[in-house]
């Protein structure tokens, strides 16, 4: 083939070179596939940003101290500003668990229970969630509890528990006899406040009933080992061959192996005839007795010396000097500036959640970058 010299034509005329002799670019006008609206990214963000402030307190609590912050006593904590509160933080604390208003909260369909009470003296205001199962001897032997402390409302289910305690779990207020007079002479038949021995608010309305234990000084519950007094016709001849009146013989005794009889003695020979008795058996127990009223709040009133009741055999003077106790049952409220103890929950165990919180800040971060290198 013979090299004539000539250089051939351009068939593409979109390739031939500009005026400053460049060649152009046909692709230099079609977007790029890759970017995307700024809308989108700045809503990635946002929804990064959404989810690291859901779990913001577990990040903080993962990087907090590992050893746990000894509080002391609960009551103290309880009677604290809320602004002086260690919240969200690990926290050793000491207190008396109320067994009784304790529930047992399941998880639907796995077989993890958590015991969840709250501790005495602290008006309601201080609750324990205990997950162990089952606790540990020397755990569960002392009243002392480690974990995550944080604010009631934070809980997910919190508003279920509320409604839970304030409508299906009671707890026993026991009140000084003095403070219920003075109420109960305020009050005139109408509703009261009153705080009881640890210091908690309880609202009662007139329909609301009050037991009210009363001292017997004049009888007194004997138990009689059956070893000896196999039955109750024996111990009951045994009393009254002492010159004691057997008042009740249906009683329970402490353990099963002793007989127990209510007896009065004539107070002329009252020393001398329990003496004579003891000298019997050295097995021989001798304990008080009490009477209980359970009336309603509206039939008790102030008296000289005393509380009235109104019964149907008649109104019933009860002496100061001879009530014991006086007690009732009332709905547990949860407070609104409640505190939740966590027992066994611990910084490291959050881990996880610096992970998470990690791949959150830097995805946002990403995706504000982005806005950034198209503008």
């Amino acid at each position: 083939m013979t090299d004539t010299g000539e250089k051939p034509s351009l068939d593409f005329p979109e390739l031939e070179s500009g005026g400053d002799g460049v060649s152009a670019d046909e692709f230099a006008n079609v977007p790029s596939p890759r970017r995307r609206h700024p809308a989108i990214a700045l809503g990635a963000a946002a929804l990064a940003a959404f989810l690291l402030y859901q779990i913001h307190d577990d990040v903080f609590f993962a990087l907090s101290h590992s050893d746990a912050r000894d509080l002391g006593d609960a009551r103290a904590l309880a009677t604290a500003p809320v602004d002086k509160l260690p919240v969200n933080a690990y926290v050793r604390l000491a207190g008396m668990a109320d067994r009784e208003s304790g529930v047992i909260i399941d998880t639907a369909g796995s077989w993890r229970f958590t015991q969840f009470f709250r501790l005495l003296g602290t008006r309601s205001r201080i609750f324990v969630s205990r997950v162990a199962d089952p606790i540990p001897v020397e755990q569960a032997e002392k009243d002392v509890f480690v974990g995550r402390l944080m604010r009631f409302r934070d809980l997910s289910f919190q508003a279920a528990i509320r409604k839970h305690f304030a409508n299906r779990v009671t707890a026993t207020h026991f009140f000084a006899p003095t403070a219920v007079r003075a109420k109960v002479t305020a009050a005139q038949g109408g509703s009261v406040v009153m705080a009881d021995m640890m210091g908690e608010q309880v609202a009662l309305a007139p329909n609301d009933q009050v037991s009210i234990d009363v001292s017997r000084p004049a009888d007194v519950q004997v138990e009689m080992p059956r070893a000896k007094w196999a039955d109750v016709a024996a111990a009951r001849a045994a009393i009254e061959q002492q010159g004691g009146k057997v008042l009740d013989d249906a009683v329970s005794a402490a353990d099963h192996k002793s007989v127990a009889l209510v007896v009065t003695f004539p107070e002329e020979v009252r020393d001398k005839a329990m003496n004579a008795v003891s000298e019997l058996d050295p097995k021989v127990r001798f304990l008080p007795v009490r009477a209980t009223h359970t009336v309603r709040l509206a039939d008790l009133a102030a008296s000289q010396d005393g509380l009235r009741i109104k019964a149907s055999e008649g109104d019933k003077e009860l002496p100061l000097t001879r009530i014991m106790a006086i007690r009732t049952l009332a709905n547990v409220q949860i407070p609104d500036d409640a505190l939740l103890l966590r027992e066994g929950e611990r910084p490291r165990d959050h881990l996880k959640v610096l992970v998470a919180g990690a791949f959150l800040l830097g995805f946002a971060l990403l995706n504000l970058l982005s806005l950034r290198a198209r503008a």
